[in-house]
């Protein structure tokens, strides 16, 4: 399959590895035996990045092999939020005009989903209004928490507001957990309290009705959200069974959910399969995660045609839904294509 977007990849300008490494960052970090920086939050490993980055040509490379059209960059977990707010804002600014002007100079190859500095509320207001007037920008990146900060918190409703009357596309990478309890050790908090972290996000969003409340956003889940494909029906039955759970809102969380987009990255292709037939083949967009997981992008390719998809679903999942969310004509190719 060739002409994919790829919605979830990810670039780190040095400015950005420089504020991690910051004694007052808020983090602490060691480098891996390979080379990856580990960033750690609250004692949990929260980010693992290849330590050169590789280059421009690189990237292109490998999404020419993987018959991959237009990757979206976004800054990962933990992005911003953690900094100190006197580091943070102007280093938001700093990242979003860097990766707009590699975006820039990649012959339409790159988009770019921008940061924002929250969880200052003005100053992500500002900000949002500018970076999305940056050339190649496709949308904004949040975490599915803001440094311990639940994203349907009420101070955050002005930020959903506006990118909710804008129709923005808001692509929601996991971070580490509120509690890092249990995850300290083995990696738990990267290997699997994200998949847990993206759960509780969409479920809290839902129970308390910020999907219904900003429907304009166009909301991105990461690696099939989490663990949402199999534990659907558990967000009805509370629903069911528990008054608080319809406070907020008049309808099944599995129809909220259902309104949501998540991406394919996974390298379970049976996890995929169930992820099409409970969420919906409209609802997924394709991901690779890169440059984090050893082995490129070809193979998440690979996991997405080994599901036996009919080539019209396959043809909604690696191209169209996703040359919606981020602006880009169905039919449209890269310069020179």
């Amino acid at each position: 399959m060739t002409g994919l977007i790829d919605v979830h990849s990810h670039h780190y300008p040095d400015a950005y590895m420089e504020a991690c490494r910051r004694p007052d960052s808020g983090f602490t970090h060691y480098y891996r035996d390979d080379g990856r920086l580990i960033v750690l939050q609250d004692g949990a490993v929260g980010l693992a990045v290849p330590q050169p980055l590789p280059p421009l040509e690189h990237r292109i490379g490998m999404m020419d092999e993987a018959g991959v059209d237009v990757q979206v960059l976004s800054v990962s977990a933990p992005n911003v939020f953690r900094l100190p707010e006197p580091l943070r804002i102007p280093l938001t600014r700093d990242l979003n005009d860097e990766l707009s002007d590699l975006a820039g100079g990649a012959r339409g190859r790159l988009r770019v989903f921008a940061s924002l500095p929250l969880p200052a509320v003005d100053a992500a207001l500002e900000e949002l209004d500018r970076a999305l007037a940056l050339p190649q920008v496709a949308g904004i990146v949040v975490c599915s928490n803001i440094d311990r900060i639940n994203l349907d918190d009420e101070r955050f409703s002005p930020v959903w507001e506006e990118l909710s009357r804008r129709g923005t596309t808001v692509f929601c990478h996991p971070t580490v957990a509120c509690c890092t309890d249990g995850l300290r050790e083995y990696a738990m908090s990267l290997a699997m309290g994200f998949m847990a972290d993206t759960m509780f996000a969409v479920g809290r969003l839902a129970y308390a009705g910020t999907f219904d409340r900003f429907p304009g956003i166009r909301w991105i889940f990461t690696h099939l959200g989490g663990t949402i494909p199999f534990v659907l029906p558990r967000y009805d039955n509370y629903f069911r069974q528990f008054p608080e759970c319809r406070e907020k809102i008049d309808r099944p969380p599995s129809e909220i959910m259902r309104e949501l987009y998540y991406d394919t990255v996974t390298m379970h292709a049976p996890a995929l399969r169930c992820a099409v037939d409970t969420l919906g083949p409209e609802r997924l967009v394709f991901g690779s995660d890169y440059p984090h997981v050893p082995g490129g992008i070809d193979r998440f390719v690979a996991v997405l045609n080994s599901v036996g998809l009919p080539e019209e679903e396959l043809a909604m999942i690696g191209r169209r839904t996703a040359a919606g969310l981020i602006g880009l004509e169905e039919h449209q190719t890269v310069e020179g294509g």
